[in-house]
């Protein structure tokens, strides 16, 4: 029997384009069909490219069309992506089931509040160079808005110098402690220097941050995967082939029975 409350948050960085968004979702609700409770995840902006030549996707407008489109095709798909601008929010209510805040903007007040007034998960990124307690105050915004939202904390890594990301896992009963649910996000925690070191991720950590996650006392894991990851505007090189999820969430599985 599969873990019934273990979350997972799956799915490509960017929408990218209709095929690549339909595709792997294809892929994904034939993989997760044995498992309740999964969010599909795509942005449709990547707005903090660090390059302004970097891709960005096809725009809010275009995406909610693909949402509305995937939800057709797949009744019961929870959806989730997100936002840099307050505005926002309100356009995605009632087209994505959890809205989620970039690490870097995980302090921005407006953004949080008008999140809460819109959903009833919320889903904020640890910034890199951010302490738990400083996402005591994030979550105090959201329960102050609405004290029934969800509030989700995704630990993305801290800053280690400039070079790199390393996962601090000693704040994992602090954040718990608070916070409703604390995820471990897989693939972008592993990022790092191209210039340093040749590439800016490595999946080999990130599945084993996967499978670590539960051992950590993780409440679930946010991971990007992709059928083709080179192709990917984005985060290429941190993202888990969509090919290693069966074998990955098995050994998971089998983890969280001990």
């Amino acid at each position: 029997m599969k873990n019934k409350n273990y979350l997972r948050i799956l799915g490509p960085c960017s929408v990218q384009d209709r095929k690549t968004y339909l595709d792997i979702a294809d892929i994904l609700v034939n993989q997760m069909k044995d498992y309740d409770n999964w969010y599909y995840k795509a942005s449709f902006d990547k707005a903090n490219r660090t390059s302004i030549y970097g891709g960005r996707g096809p725009g809010l407008e275009e995406s909610i069309e693909l949402f509305h489109e995937v939800k057709e095709k797949y009744p019961g798909i929870k959806l989730t992506t997100d936002i840099h601008e307050p505005w926002q929010a309100e356009k995605l209510k009632g087209v994505v089931d959890v809205v989620q805040i970039p690490a870097f903007l995980c302090k921005q007040t407006d953004l949080l509040v008008a999140s809460a007034e819109n959903f009833d998960k919320v889903n904020v990124k640890k910034g890199q160079w951010v302490g738990p307690d400083v996402l005591l105050i994030s979550v105090d915004k959201i329960k102050s808005t609405n004290p029934n939202v969800e509030a989700w904390i995704c630990d993305r890594g801290s800053n280690f110098g400039y070079d790199k990301l390393i996962t601090d896992l000693t704040i994992v009963d602090e954040l718990k402690s608070v916070y409703d649910k604390v995820i471990l996000d897989c693939t972008h925690s592993t990022q790092r220097s191209r210039k340093v070191y040749g590439t800016q991720g490595d999946p080999i950590l990130a599945e084993r941050h996967f499978l670590g996650a539960p051992i950590y006392n993780y409440d679930g894991i946010f991971a990007e995967v992709h059928d083709n990851p080179k192709s990917s505007p984005s985060d290429g090189d941190c993202m888990i082939k969509i090919e290693r999820l069966d074998s990955l969430l098995e050994k998971q599985e089998n983890i969280l029975k001990l």
